[in-house]
């Protein structure tokens, strides 16, 4: 509004001047200021006490994954047609896990009937979930003479989903893969799936799986939730302690230990190792079980040639809160002694002893161990070598995968949660 009052100071000036001493310039001059604030106060008027409408539609909805921007478009109507508005739209998304903020941007006139599409992207997202914290729109009119500015409150929240790395499989187990992979085709296509309970419907469950009794009982559809033989399924744990590096404590819900953990590398190398896993299991027709230690209670299950958006969905809110330095060896310990034959992986990207001392108890050679493996690595070669040789006594395979600072991602499915 500064520019109105300094617009109007000049006006009146011009009018004294004009009236006072007259002359076709000064009078010229106080007509053209005089139109100048009359257009100012319409836009102004218009924009500030009307307001005006934003509708925002996504670009990218179906393919945000981790490392693209966010694309958007907001289509604009102004209260009142005015003519020769430029606006411009900042659309703010936190991170819920580190708090840093991204912005996208948009601009452009608003057109002769005050309504305009505006297309802006923010800068490439990290992995984890993001809420819309705030918009900004600004209004000028054609001269520069105007900047109003509106705040409104934007609802939203999104995923940017994890990519897919391709870590190796374990030594030796191409030729015993391919064996395998005929022998369980045949049995899982006769094999019958274990009812473990019910679970409320979600759209694409054939009619098949609705549980009728349930339905009828709680007034909502219920689907019913299944479990597939052993042989037919890839376990993945999947540890969420990063580099190990200090910000894994006690537990809890975080605060700045838990931003630095959300900022590690270490810890989305792994996490696009496990939706590599994922992935390749899914496409093998496998079902897929995750399971992570992060605080999260239980683990997800998808059945063969399932939605992998439903585990990278997961996988991008990994973690939750500050796992305990132990969680992990405890958790493919339980994992490993319920899955009756199940082939395990165990994804990590630090030499935990713990682990050592947990597959000790198990069935020799049950467990698979990825190691995500980069500059970040505490101790160096030297430990991360001796601790592979002690899993590689208990016959475990051990895949240690070189990884850059911010990971070798190659494709992959992606699915934005919105």
């Amino acid at each position: 509004m500064r520019g109105i009052a300094v617009l109007g100071l000049a006006g009146l000036a011009a009018g004294w001047w004009a009236a006072d001493w007259g002359g076709r310039t000064a009078w010229f001059l106080s007509g053209t200021l005089a139109a100048l604030l009359a257009y100012a106060l319409f836009v102004a008027a218009s924009v500030r006490f009307r307001g005006f409408q934003v509708e925002r539609s996504w670009g990218n909805r179906s393919a945000l994954q981790a490392g693209e921007a966010l694309k958007a478009s907001f289509r604009v109507k102004l209260a009142l047609p005015v003519p020769g508005v430029w606006l411009l739209i900042e659309e703010s998304w936190r991170h819920e896990g580190t708090g840093e903020t991204v912005t996208v941007t948009a601009c452009g006139p608003a057109g002769l009937l005050g309504s305009a599409m505006l297309a802006g992207q923010s800068e490439p997202l990290p992995r984890g979930p993001y809420q819309a914290v705030g918009r900004l729109i600004t209004a000028g009119d054609a001269f520069g003479l105007l900047r109003v500015k509106r705040r409104q409150t934007p609802e939203g929240r999104l995923l940017a989903l994890p990519r897919c790395s391709s870590p190796p499989a374990a030594p030796g187990a191409a030729d015993e893969t391919a064996r395998r992979s005929k022998r369980s085709a045949q049995a899982l296509a006769a094999a019958e799936p274990l009812q473990l309970g019910t679970r409320p419907y979600a759209p694409g469950d054939p009619l098949s799986r609705i549980h009728w009794r349930s339905s009828a009982r709680t007034g909502e559809l219920r689907a019913k939730e299944l479990e597939l033989p052993a042989a037919g399924r890839q376990l993945i744990c999947l540890d969420a302690a990063g580099a190990g590096s200090g910000a894994a404590g006690a537990g809890g819900s975080g605060g700045p230990a838990l931003a630095a953990l959300w900022a590690e590398p270490a810890l989305a190398a792994a996490v696009e190792a496990a939706a590599g896993l994922a992935r390749r299991a899914l496409e093998r027709g496998h079902g897929v079980r995750l399971a992570v230690a992060d605080g999260r209670a239980g683990a997800l299950e998808a059945p063969p040639h399932g939605r992998l958006a439903h585990l990278l969905a997961a996988l991008a809110a990994v973690p939750q809160a500050l796992p305990r330095p132990e969680a992990f060896a405890e958790l493919v310990a339980r994992e490993a002694f319920a899955a009756g034959g199940a082939g395990v992986t165990a994804v990590t990207a630090r030499p935990d002893p713990g682990l050592v001392t947990a597959l000790r108890r198990l069935k020799r050679g049950a467990v698979h161990v990825i190691c995500v493996h980069g500059p970040w690595q505490r101790g160096g070669e030297a430990a991360l070598k001796a601790w592979q040789r002690e899993l590689e006594a208990l016959g475990c395979a051990v895949t240690v995968v070189p990884v850059a600072k911010h990971g070798q991602p190659q494709g992959g499915d992606a699915h934005a949660a919105i």
